[in-house]
């Protein structure tokens, strides 16, 4: 048998304290030398940082010297992975994996924007926070961007505004013609801002304060507002009352009797008379025949007690034939404008970078060094962000629990439909969804909608509070509570907690107390008698739990929902057609409906959520699906409306809500002409 060979076995406890110290040594230089290359050279720098650790490990043992030579076939990350496994001890392999490790955590942490890195790692000599985290980092510069975006997006609403009150426009046609892009979607990236700051910093002194100051800068060029006058001709309706009868006491005659201490004395006849007085205030696009009415003057007897101690006037109506009114036409003048999507050239602008130019010498450019910083970012943050900590409930547990409940066929099937996605789908800021289960639930996608410290971030799609509700409601029993915890409070009435059952809401209000910020559905009692809820709540999905703030809920029942009727089976048939519709948005205020906002819809009902405005072709009734969420027509609107078919007004509570969710075009289903 050949003698062992030393090299390959080792030679003894003092070679293995040399090799330990020098594989210590080269691993202290390669992760200086790699940070300072990723710092200065960006993500292609990292090849040539990892090509360090073979030229570094050439005292660790002659095969690695070979190797670092170019022996590998593999290029540099090849020669450090065959340098491991070619030393032949096994403490030298345990050594160079450690060293490995310590290069890939460098080598990932230097190339991340160091504004998310530095109070973590401290790489350019910033303190290092002890208590920061790369996830709770990311959070509070998601909330400093997402804040100085949207002060941008309103800005813009606010322009629109201004250019059509300060031009004198038409406000209804401006506001009916206005084009908005930006809409409550966000368009950017936060992770490509991030790492174009730091980029811009040659990741060093990176700050938030910094790079809050540099994009509000901007911010009013964030959603370009462009826009166009225009005329168009308009019918002006005509407007008419209807008149009912009353029965007026009137003087017919005054006959001087003598006088008093001067005073003259007079005696009254009176007759009762019919006149007319005003009733009902009428508006037609069309012209209409009415009766005619005249105005007159009519003495009208004062009374002391029972004795006419004068007269004075009043004015009255008599009919004095028909006639015909016709409305007119006129030419006003618009605005038509636009409000462009985030315009993505200003984060250049912001941080005086050449995406075209070539970054640091290297092939790539300063784009393509800040999208794949960005995606290094989204991968690494995506990789931590779950479905949260809930485990799925079992099928028996599902049934074991909705058995226990004392209620109702329907609310036990709600119950069920609410409990089946129980640590199945994450939170998902704005999240909604059509009715049943949602292949997209789950997969990473960007947080379009505005208003959040994730906007703008990816992550797994799911359903936010309100949008889980909404589902539920939708799948269950084919109504549909509305997007946004206010709509769902205006589409629900209060309840005791003696009337509280499963299926009920609880609303949690926002700490200042001025509206609503989290919607739960109850499920009904727990083994330990504990009332129990099933929700999405951020950063953990769909739960089922006793929140620790479960007692300051605000109890209330959806309206239009028959809880006792029998259990459907499906949730509203098929539809009758499919037609592409222009969606518009509108409030009940003088702004969006003019002389006519009085709260009251065409069809003579109160306005309220799921209503729509439509073109008298869809009579009052009609049922329409749009995006999942069924609306019934119950209102018009002006020609706009009236002469497109395709026009579809959804009213929602607020004015600014109006603004933000602007006008898109969609697919809508329709499943009923009429009542």
């Amino acid at each position: 048998m050949a003698e062992p060979n030393k090299t390959q076995m080792g030679d003894g406890g003092d070679n293995y304290r040399q090799a330990a110290a020098q594989m210590a040594k080269a691993a202290k230089q390669l992760g200086q030398e790699a940070a300072k290359q990723a710092a200065a050279k960006g993500v292609e720098a990292t090849a040539n940082a990892a090509a360090a650790t073979v030229q570094a490990s050439v005292e660790g043992g002659k095969a690695v010297a070979e190797i670092a030579t170019g022996t590998a076939a593999g290029g540099p990350w090849g020669a450090v992975l065959s340098a491991a496994w070619s030393l032949r001890h096994t403490l030298y392999k345990i050594l160079i994996f450690i060293c490995l490790c310590l290069l890939f955590l460098v080598v990932m942490v230097a190339s991340l924007p160091t504004i998310i890195t530095n109070s973590i790692f401290g790489l350019d000599g910033s303190t290092v926070d002890s208590n920061a985290t790369l996830t709770g980092t990311y959070q509070t510069l998601s909330t400093a961007v997402s804040e100085i975006v949207d002060e941008g997006y309103n800005y813009s609403l606010d322009e629109v505004e201004k250019l059509i009150t300060d031009g004198g426009y038409d406000y209804d046609l401006s506001m009916e013609a206005l084009i908005n892009h930006g809409q409550s979607s966000a368009g950017y990236d936060v992770s490509y801002i991030l790492a174009a700051y730091s980029i811009s910093m040659d990741q060093k002194n990176t700050s938030e304060s910094d790079m809050r100051s540099k994009l509000s800068a901007y911010k009013e060029d964030m959603f370009p507002v462009t826009s166009v006058e225009k005329t168009k001709e308009i019918v002006v309706p005509v407007n008419y009352y209807t008149y009912k009868s009353v029965s007026v006491t009137v003087v017919t005659k005054t006959v001087t009797t003598g006088t008093i201490n001067g005073v003259p004395q007079y005696r009254y006849e009176t007759a009762t008379k019919t006149y007319y007085v005003p009733d009902q205030s009428k508006t037609s696009d069309v012209s209409v025949t009415v009766p005619k009415y005249e105005e007159v003057s009519v003495s009208v007897p004062v009374y002391s007690g029972n004795t006419i101690t004068g007269t004075r006037t009043e004015t009255y109506y008599t009919q004095n034939g028909e006639e015909t009114l016709s409305p007119t036409k006129k030419t006003v003048t618009y605005l038509e404008c636009t409000i462009h999507s985030f315009d993505e050239s200003i984060i250049a602008k912001a941080f005086g970078l050449d995406l075209s130019a070539k970054y640091g010498g290297t092939s790539q450019t300063y784009d393509q060094v800040i999208k794949s910083m960005a995606n290094a970012l989204k991968m690494t943050l995506y990789g931590s962000v779950g479905n949260g900590q809930s485990v799925p409930l079992t099928d028996e547990e599902l049934i074991a629990f909705v058995s226990r409940q004392n209620c109702s066929a329907v609310r036990k099937h709600i119950l069920e439909t609410a409990l089946s996605l129980v640590g199945k789908v994450p939170y998902f800021w704005g999240g909604k969804s059509p009715p049943g289960w949602n292949d997209e639930w789950n997969t990473p996608k960007l947080v379009t909608a505005a208003g959040s410290s994730t906007t703008g971030t990816i992550r797994p799609f799911g359903l936010d509070c309100s949008g889980f509700t909404d589902w539920t409601y939708k799948t269950a029993v084919g109504v549909s509570l509305y997007e946004g915890t206010w709509s769902q409070w205006d589409n629900s009435y209060a309840i005791t907690e003696d009337e509280l059952l499963p299926g009920d809401l609880g609303f949690l209000m926002n700490e200042d107390g001025q509206g609503w910020n989290h919607v739960l559905i109850y499920a009904g009692v727990g083994d330990n008698g504990e009332r129990m809820w099933v929700h999405s709540s951020g950063g953990e999905g769909v739960i089922f739990n006793t929140p620790s703030y479960e007692s300051t809920l605000s109890l209330r029942r959806p309206k239009d929902v028959d809880f006792d009727a029998p259990v459907p089976n499906g949730t509203t048939g098929d539809p009758i057609s499919t037609i592409e519709v222009d969606v518009t948005h509108y409030c009940a205020c003088s702004k969006c409906c003019g002389e006519n906002a009085s709260g009251i819809t065409a069809s003579g009902k109160p306005v309220a959520q799921g209503m729509v405005a439509m073109s008298s072709h869809y009579p009052f009734g009609t049922q329409i699906m749009i995006n999942g969420t069924m609306y019934t027509v119950e209102d018009r609107g002006g020609s706009g409306i009236e002469n497109d078919i395709h026009r579809v007004d959804i009213y929602v509570p607020d004015h600014q809500e109006a603004l933000r969710l602007g006008r898109y075009k969609t697919t809508a289903k329709i499943y009923r002409l009429g009542r």
